[in-house]
């Protein structure tokens, strides 16, 4: 089949699984497995279950990132980028579609927004704890997860914070223990050098987004602000929640009440719970920015963990036998568990 008849295809398969992939990233695995695995063998259960496994150390939306990886072993990286846009586009129009909708209302009943924050702590609070029993079962993932509680509680410069997050890494490489295991990824999806240069792209935008957020145009403001959010969300999902409140709410990018019936909504979409960024970029600023800030916040989210998935993809091999790597790779997360826990304090001053 010519290349760009199979680009197309993977489109079309991933526009259809993204009309009805409800349910969050669990069922979205699920019917990646039964789609690619089991009914057309395009994937073999060994890989899938290794992109399944790379995607889950990485930030970003799990589900998303094995389908995009999905897309690189079947047609390069334009399948990868086929695969993201089939998948994300309809939960996208549906969440900027709602931004052009009046969704004021609920700022006018204090009581209703309070219910809603209780809600969205306890959601957050369940998905940090499934978080907490997968990154810290280890007693230094647990002392690393407590001393970025408190290193967090009190700094929150950006680079700090990022710094923090190395710290972490050398800090896991070194006491936690980590099982090598043997991961099997028959393809190569995209070159070495295409991986090479996809992983230093990814590297670069987590660096310089404390440079975009603090510019003075919004839009490089809101671009940054997302690769940031998308840079820190390990676990995916609902961790981008306490992520998204600490860097838009308390900023006074967007209303408390705007944010919180956004993801309300998004809750109940097929797709991925990223699509949030959609509808946050396009009512973010004290003026609504429109579709340009709804693609903005969605590329920026996207961005980070995709790339670094791609690439994952190709270097994946050597990297999963390295103990000390996946031991730093344990560090980051057992922080990031930290980090949320600061954001989840947050959550209940929302106003």
């Amino acid at each position: 089949m010519p290349r760009s008849r199979s680009q197309l295809r993977i489109f079309g398969q991933a526009l259809w699984l993204g009309l009805r992939s409800f349910g969050g990233p669990v069922r979205h695995l699920r019917i990646f497995d039964k789609k690619f695995v089991q009914e057309s063998s395009q994937i073999s259960e060994s890989e899938f279950s290794a992109l399944v496994s790379l995607a889950s150390l990485l930030p970003g939306p799990t589900s998303s990132q094995v389908g995009v990886a999905i897309g690189s072993e079947l047609g390069g990286l334009l399948g990868a980028c086929a695969f993201w846009l089939g998948f994300t586009l309809p939960s996208f129009l549906i969440m900027y579609a709602l931004s052009l909708a009046p969704v004021t209302r609920i700022t006018s009943l204090p009581w209703l927004l309070w219910v809603i924050k209780v809600g969205i702590l306890l959601i957050v609070l369940k998905a940090l704890g499934g978080l907490t029993k997968r990154f810290a079962r280890q007693r230094p993932q647990q002392v690393i997860s407590v001393v970025a509680f408190i290193y967090f509680l009190f700094i929150s410069n950006s680079y700090l914070q990022l710094a923090g997050l190395v710290v972490a890494a050398f800090v896991g490489s070194l006491f936690i223990k980590s099982e090598v295991q043997s991961f099997n990824v028959t393809k190569e999806g995209i070159g070495r050098k295409t991986a090479l240069t996809l992983f230093i792209l990814a590297i670069a935008l987590i660096v310089i987004s404390p440079l975009l957020i603090t510019h003075s145009n919004w839009h490089l403001q809101t671009l940054g602000t997302f690769l940031q959010v998308g840079s820190l969300a390990f676990g995916g999902g609902h961790v981008i929640l306490p992520l998204l409140q600490s860097r838009l709410i308390s900023t006074n990018l967007i209303a408390s009440g705007i944010f919180a019936s956004g993801y309300l909504v998004a809750q109940i979409l097929p797709g991925p719970l990223f699509a949030l960024a959609a509808f946050i970029g396009a009512k973010s600023g004290q003026a609504p920015h429109g579709f340009l800030g709804a693609l903005e916040a969605t590329f920026g989210i996207f961005l980070p963990g995709g790339l670094l998935m791609l690439s994952g993809t190709y270097f994946w091999k050597k990297w999963s036998r390295n103990a000390r790597f996946l031991s730093a790779v344990s560090g980051v997360n057992a922080a990031v568990l930290g980090l949320l826990a600061v954001a989840c304090i947050d959550i209940i001053r929302l106003h």
